[in-house]
């Protein structure tokens, strides 16, 4: 239980980092003109795997911890 609230509480703050992150670079030159809508899907699917990615590094080191304590 406890580990699926460190995933969920991760995932929603790295998340929020990674998007904040990806908006500082400039991703809509990678897309035509006025294509917001794919824009939008692409910060949506990129944030979401790389939250999902470095969220299990975070479990792993949890459960690294537990075994070396």
């Amino acid at each position: 239980m406890l580990e699926l609230i460190i995933y969920v509480a991760s995932l929603f703050v790295f998340f929020a980092i990674v998007l904040r992150i990806l908006k500082a670079v400039n991703l809509p030159k990678a897309f035509k003109a006025n294509h917001i809508w794919e824009i939008k899907a692409a910060y949506f699917i990129i944030s979401l795997a790389l939250a999902h990615l470095l969220t299990e590094v975070i479990l792993r080191f949890v459960e690294w911890s537990k075994l070396l304590l």
